[in-house]
């Protein structure tokens, strides 16, 4: 029985949540993420599990290249001295496939972290292959961009970067090449919620999510830097801990594949909604903005019972 409990926790979220009344609806953005993680943290192992399904390619050509480099740093007599340059551009070559094929599920998860963002309820299965199934192609074309940046900022990083050797005017192309990946990587972050939620054609949702993003970059900047965190200090502890460097690193990755993804995904998520309402929503008739937030005015306003005639 207990362990049915908790399967249903991870997949369908914790149940019985009364729903609030006005006047207890969270007053901030930071209130929200913190009343929804509360109620909704043992879903997200069930979201994770769900997505990280998408990536199994991807982590096995990701281990399979560490065997390489561990060989290659060791010493492997097969490998040139420019073994790490080609061994890096064979790995993000075959990376980006496999991250493409991550959209649909990527969608499928934003979906239903969005709604849990806004203190909605939704179903993990029945809603995350819902939206996968509604959003499949258009979330195809962002996941092969995904999987394509990579690949071509350090190539260009590197052929721009040599040729800067001979040449300080080809600093300029290697920077731009790198402010792009960056700009992309920060606008991913927007695009997938962007996609789910608005009828919007491809080239539109990467405009707006691109735009948003440069208007909010310091705070952009900072929000994906709240989704290091643990990589961070998985590293600082395996720098200090030299002797528990494996032990650390099997540690951060179960967490990954269990329930950080999905974590940092509702960072981003709450994220995007705040945006999302704050520019988007005002200028669309009918639509809500500060869903999941108590009325600004809630405070100002006295109730005053009618009297009876």
């Amino acid at each position: 029985m207990a362990i049915r409990d908790l399967m249903n926790n991870y997949f369908y979220g914790k149940q019985g949540k009364g729903d609030y009344t006005v006047a207890d609806m969270p007053k901030n953005r930071l209130a929200l993420f913190g009343e929804v993680l509360k109620v909704r943290w043992s879903g997200l192992f069930g979201v994770n599990l769900l997505y990280m399904i998408a990536w199994i390619p991807a982590i096995l050509w990701t281990f399979l290249n560490l065997i390489a480099l561990y060989n290659l740093l060791n010493g492997d007599p097969g490998l040139g001295p420019d073994g790490v340059a080609g061994l890096m551009n064979t790995w993000l070559m075959i990376l980006a496939p496999c991250i493409a094929i991550t959209g649909p599920f990527n969608a499928g998860a934003t979906y239903v972290l969005r709604n849990w963002a806004r203190d909605e309820h939704s179903f993990v299965l029945s809603d995350f292959k819902d939206a996968v199934k509604a959003n499949w192609k258009q979330a195809l074309v962002i996941s092969c961009i995904d999987g394509i940046v990579p690949f071509l900022v350090v190539t260009c990083w590197r052929f721009y970067g040599g040729m800067a050797g001979s040449n300080l005017i080809f600093i300029l192309p290697a920077a731009l090449t790198l402010l792009i990946g960056v700009l992309w990587t920060l606008a991913s972050m927007l695009a997938y919620p962007m996609l789910i939620t608005y009828k919007l054609r491809n080239r539109d949702v990467i405009r707006n999510a691109l735009l948003m993003t440069v208007a909010k970059l310091p705070f952009a900047l900072l929000i994906k830097l709240s989704t290091l965190v643990v990589p961070a200090l998985a590293y600082g502890l395996m720098v200090l801990l030299p002797n528990i460097q494996m032990q650390i690193l099997a540690v951060v990755s179960l967490l990954y594949l269990t329930f950080l993804v999905a974590f940092n995904k509702l960072i981003t998520v709450s994220y995007a909604n705040w945006l999302c309402e704050t520019y988007l929503n005002p200028r669309i008739e009918g639509a809500r903005t500060n869903i999941g937030l108590r009325p600004e005015n809630w405070d100002d306003v006295t109730y005053i019972p009618e009297d009876d005639e």
